[in-house]
């Protein structure tokens, strides 16, 4: 496409707009499985941009150290970035076209680049328009697009779900201990089963599970397929990126503010079990952190964990390796006594985040707890995680016998 002759023509987008973006090059497999990929962005007539930026996520070079910019073929309309991508790729990216009075700034280091590239994202970022799969949203709801290349792994459910068939309350937590009030959702799925107290699965980012990427029709199949045990779903909205930052990196305040306010109201809006053996806290990047931290600060309360992307170089990011403070609070006995089980996933394309999830994972063995490490092929980003999410539930909880439940 890129070699033909009437390049830019409105034939050439024509065509282009029918195979949808970007390119992927059918017959040019590299030795080591990867595929050339080529990102495409047209320019408005009479709206011709100074430059376009692009992110695809856990790919392209972080914004503080230069943002990956587009190239402008002159004469045309047509903007372009190539790059090579493993045939396995699955992830999340968009586009972000920026007039002459938005560009990067030349002084102030990486602190200045973070702060313009975070103002321009509300504004600018686009999903790609000529990508024929369904946009997608951020955990703060930016648009993304999805790129899928053919030997992606895709989980079923999500292309199989029907609307929820569960029952879903709306709560609003109103928290005299932390001084705001937040969404919850609750969501009981086959609520016809057997009496008794179904397992509760606690999940971070709740806003994010169900309004970006609402998982309950997915959580219903899996439950009617019998890979999952009808069970109790608490979604605990984060609120702001700011507040996020606050409360999931091992905040101690916010734990028992959920035990003491947020789950007796779950307990007389749909009752679940009190058993940490049964109960499942889960989360992504910080929110991997801070299930681990709320099960081994209080193992009686919850006994599983499934952590992704933990960020468990916290509270320092120039740490690689060590697994972080709680690592060390693992080691000096926290959680001691009380065997847990962990289920840690990482993308093998997370970088400086690889190290600290398996020193936290040799220290989480070496304290006597039930650890599985599992590197997948993937970045840190939702488009991966919402399948791992699906697939650890499924892991932890397979093992769950309602017989057992009080």
């Amino acid at each position: 496409m890129m070699a033909r002759a009437d390049f830019g023509s409105a034939a050439w987008w024509g065509e282009v707009a029918a195979r949808g973006t970007p390119l992927v090059a059918a017959n040019d497999a590299g030795a080591d499985g990867s595929a050339a990929v080529t990102f495409l962005w047209r320019a408005a007539p009479g709206a011709a941009p100074h430059a376009v930026y692009l992110d695809v996520y856990s790919h392209t070079p972080h914004p503080s150290s230069g943002p990956a910019a587009m190239r402008h073929h002159a004469g045309t309309d047509v903007w372009s970035w190539e790059t090579r991508l493993p045939s396995d790729w699955r992830g999340s990216y968009f586009l972000m076209p920026v007039g002459a009075e938005r560009l990067p700034p030349e002084e102030g280091g990486a602190t200045a680049l973070r702060r313009w590239w975070v103002g321009l994202l509300e504004s600018n970022a686009q999903a790609d328009p000529l990508n024929l799969r369904p946009p997608h949203a951020g955990g703060w709801g930016q648009p993304l697009s999805p790129l899928l290349l053919p030997q992606a792994p895709v989980h079923s459910a999500w292309d199989r779900a029907a609307a929820p068939q569960g029952r879903l309350h709306q709560h609003r937590w109103h928290s005299f201990t932390l001084g705001l009030s937040r969404d919850s959702w609750i969501y009981r799925t086959a609520p016809q089963a057997q009496a008794g107290k179904p397992p509760l699965v606690l999940l971070l980012d709740g806003h994010y599970w169900a309004r970006q990427a609402p998982l309950f029709g997915a959580l219903d199949l899996l439950t009617a397929q019998g890979e999952l045990p009808p069970a109790v779903y608490l979604l605990v909205d984060a609120v702001s990126p700011e507040r996020r930052a606050m409360e999931l990196p091992c905040h101690a305040p916010f734990w028992y503010a959920l035990q003491q306010e947020l789950l007796p109201a779950v307990e007389a809006l749909e009752p679940a079990t009190s058993e940490a053996r049964h109960t499942v806290v889960a989360g992504q990047s910080f929110g991997g952190l801070a299930a681990a931290y709320a099960a081994l600060n209080w193992p009686e309360r919850f006994g599983n964990v499934l952590s992704q992307s933990g960020s468990f170089w916290w509270p320092d990011p120039a740490d690689t390796a060590s697994g972080g403070r709680l690592a060390a609070d693992v080691a000096n006995g926290l959680g001691a006594g009380a065997p847990l089980r962990f289920l840690l996933e990482i993308g093998c394309y997370e970088g400086s985040m690889l190290g600290p999830n398996r020193s936290f994972h040799q220290a989480l063995c070496a304290a006597g707890h039930h650890a599985v490490l599992r590197e997948v092929r993937g970045g840190h980003d939702w488009l991966c995680w919402r399948d791992g999410l699906l697939e650890g539930l499924c892991e932890l909880m397979k093992n769950f016998d309602e017989s057992e439940q009080p």
